[in-house]
């Protein structure tokens, strides 16, 4: 029996659910035209949405029509109806870093090499175009496929525009993956970015973050200062 799918767009066809958030959840699709091509498509509830996440789903739209790179996740196209915004997005088919480590526990040194070559690819075009990632977290990487996969970055919600020598002291991200100067509610500018790489190629060699506290009080307390 085939499933039913509350979303419908003219174009695609919904065939699975792939993962659910606070103001979106992500289906699998394909286009009903053309070549049929396979997308993510990540459906925003409207009502859900508060006014700094309005401005974050901004921001990230605005990025990824401007950012075209080979380990940036692509954004299609996107619509919209009166209750959801539909961000129509590239289809990874091996999900996440988060899964890939967990399923795979320490990865080899020559992966791990491979996968910061590509995340320093992808950090030195944000860089060229004044952009913080601001979130990097292994559930924020997307990978190509299971073999031989390719790192894509993605979830640019919390990114900012940052000059060099640009200074921001807003608290965003995730604890576990915060700079300390972030942490400790300092100013900071966009090499937080090159900690949170830090602690996710350690995260791929030991299969754990070097500070797995629980709470983000006890991450503040755990954080180098």
């Amino acid at each position: 029996m085939a499933q039913l799918f509350e979303h419908k767009l003219p174009d695609y066809t919904f065939t699975e659910r792939l993962g659910q958030g606070t103001y979106a959840t992500v289906y699998k699709a394909y286009n009903k035209t053309g070549a049929r091509q396979v997308v993510a498509i990540k459906c925003i509830n409207k009502s859900s949405l508060t006014k700094s996440a309005t401005e974050n789903l901004l921001t990230e739209i605005a990025i990824l029509k401007k950012i075209k790179n080979e380990h940036i996740v692509q954004l299609i196209d996107f619509q919209w109806n009166s209750g959801f915004i539909y961000l129509i997005m590239e289809y990874c088919s091996g999900g996440d870093l988060h899964r890939f480590i967990r399923v795979h526990k320490r990865l080899r040194e020559l992966v791990v090499r491979k996968f910061l070559q590509q995340l320093a690819k992808a950090l030195q075009v944000l860089q060229q175009h004044n952009i913080a990632h601001m979130d990097l977290k292994p559930q924020n990487i997307l990978l190509s496929s299971m073999r031989n996969p390719v790192l894509k970055l993605a979830d640019f919600g919390f990114a900012q525009y940052l000059r060099e020598g640009d200074q921001a002291s807003s608290l965003r991200g995730s604890p576990l993956y915060m700079a300390p100067e972030m942490l400790l509610s300092n100013h900071y500018d966009h090499k937080v970015d090159l900690w949170s790489v830090g602690i996710i190629m350690y995260e791929c060699l030991f299969g754990n973050a070097p500070y797995a506290s629980p709470t983000f009080v006890h991450g503040t307390r755990n954080a180098p200062k």
